[in-house]
């Protein structure tokens, strides 16, 4: 127990190898989307909201939503990792290659969600490759700015009802915003653009 306190007092750990950055992106994509569907289905069902964890239809559709969506969620801390890393001058190339590599290695931990097809998983691997491998060829948005083009998809894949979701949009493009602000000055705290920079380009680690 005092080991958990003098870590929680002294913030989170650096970032300072491959493995350490993958575990990066792997748990803020995750929590950027798990964050984003229950803030928004709490929000939707207000007292009724812990009854409704205890619905299997309900758990189901979480399930769904949620691997449907770990792709987008792992796309938008790439693409600020990538503007993180060019911000200390990295290649914008090499930035968004090895950004979008970190980001496979982050989704094979999982191989394929059971709550999708194998061929849907393997189909939003490559749109998600290819989206972050494009970077290189605009300037970096605003890290409150890079969630305006995916906040359409997560809403559209909330585990609401579409007839119970009018007017709902800005909450979930708001969360999206604040939440991926937060991961970027988690960053700034634990790795400097010039270190993860090395680490985004350094190839893959080979199974021995």
């Amino acid at each position: 127990m005092l080991s958990h306190a003098l870590s929680f007092l002294r913030g989170p750990a650096p970032i300072t190898d491959r493995a350490g950055l993958v575990d990066f992106v792997e748990s803020r994509a995750a929590f950027l989307v798990q964050k984003s569907i229950m803030d928004y289905a709490r929000a939707r069902s207000g007292p009724f909201f812990t009854s409704l964890l205890k619905e299997e239809p309900f758990r189901q559709a979480v399930a769904v939503s949620r691997w449907t969506l770990y792709p987008v969620g792992l796309t938008l801390v790439g693409e600020m990792l990538d503007a993180f890393v060019r911000a200390g001058g990295a290649d914008p190339v090499r930035s968004a290659q090895g950004v979008a590599q970190v980001a496979a290695e982050a989704m094979d931990r999982h191989t394929h969600a059971q709550e999708l097809e194998p061929a849907t998983w393997a189909a939003a691997r490559a749109e998600m490759v290819e989206t972050l491998e494009r970077l290189s060829g605009r300037a970096p948005k605003p890290v409150k700015d890079m969630p305006l083009a995916y906040w359409e998809r997560v809403f559209a894949n909330m585990p609401i009802h579409e007839n119970r979701r009018e007017g709902d949009s800005e909450v979930v493009r708001n969360h999206l915003r604040s939440n991926l602000c937060a991961m970027h000055a988690e960053l700034e705290k634990r790795v400097s653009p010039e270190r993860l920079a090395a680490l985004v380009v350094a190839p893959a680690p080979v199974d021995a």
